[in-house]
């Protein structure tokens, strides 16, 4: 599975580490989550993406302890949205306390 990240992080290390988190997360890198995840990858609700080509990480922002990301892929013509929302340690961003993932068509 390829991942394009589109959310534009090169000014903010703390965004980049959102987005970080969410490609490894999307790729269930086990060892990266787990490093930075007390809890672990698997607690997280982890969406079904087998025979997925490709995901694009549209945004990835931070303020304060808390963050989130956005990410879509289409599925048989269907695009489907995922969000990614962390709460922080501290607030610089060292270790993730909290992690909720959710999944969802695009309904337009």
């Amino acid at each position: 599975m390829k991942i394009i990240q589109e959310a534009n992080c090169n000014n903010s290390p703390k965004n980049q580490k959102v987005a970080d988190m969410t490609q490894a997360i999307l790729t269930a890198d086990k060892e990266y989550v787990n490093s930075y995840f007390e809890a672990g990858l698997n607690t997280l609700n982890l969406p079904k993406l087998a025979n997925i080509a490709e995901i694009t990480i549209l945004t990835a922002i931070s303020h304060g302890k808390s963050a989130s990301s956005l990410s879509v892929y289409t599925k048989n013509n269907v695009k489907h949205y995922i969000g990614m929302f962390f709460v922080f340690t501290t607030h610089k961003a060292e270790a993730y306390k909290e992690i909720i993932v959710t999944e969802g068509e695009v309904f337009a």
